[in-house]
């Protein structure tokens, strides 16, 4: 491949307007261009859906929860594979709504409360990272479907977790 035919932020295609929408969304309104990081930084991010929806619907709020979670996890397959086909990079670290979906999926049925973020942060920051089995497998499906299911993988780890937690001991 000529070093021309690599597409950059620099020499994106005219044709951009949809590889602009789906490079904001991918990068979490750009959180993910923060050099140091980024997917720490996106899993905060997740935050912000979590903090505003986490307690609305009244008796819909677990369904609310799962169908926005639905909704980001949709957009960023579609949105990080307009990235990774764009610029020819697998998994970039600047894609970073994987981390706000899986963070989101970590927290689905869990009261927002600061100790539960905390610790579904923390669990799922670790388990997205060193990613045990059979998280890489998932890493390894084709391009946007892989960059988030292993994220979504972690957060159902999390998610597990999280349910015996609140449960039986905090």
């Amino acid at each position: 491949m000529k070093e021309k035919d690599i597409v950059t932020e620099e020499n994106m295609p005219e044709e951009s307007f949809k590889v602009m929408v789906a490079y904001m969304l991918s990068t979490g309104l750009y959180a993910g261009k923060i050099p140091v990081a980024p997917g720490t930084i996106g899993t905060v991010v997740g935050l912000i859906p979590i903090l505003i929806y986490w307690t609305k619907g009244g008796s819909y709020m677990l369904i609310n929860q799962i169908f926005i979670t639905l909704a980001v996890f949709f957009v960023g397959i579609w949105a990080s594979t307009v990235v990774v086909e764009t610029f020819k990079e697998k998994d970039p670290d600047y894609v970073v709504i994987d981390e706000i979906a899986g963070y989101m999926v970590a927290m689905i049925g869990i009261e927002p409360t600061w100790q539960n973020l905390l610790i579904a942060f923390i669990l799922f920051r670790f388990f997205d990272i060193l990613k045990p089995p059979p998280i890489r497998f998932f890493e390894r499906l084709p391009s946007g479907l892989g960059v988030m299911a292993d994220d979504i993988i972690a957060g159902l780890y999390v998610l597990g977790i999280m349910h015996l937690l609140t449960r039986f001991v905090l």
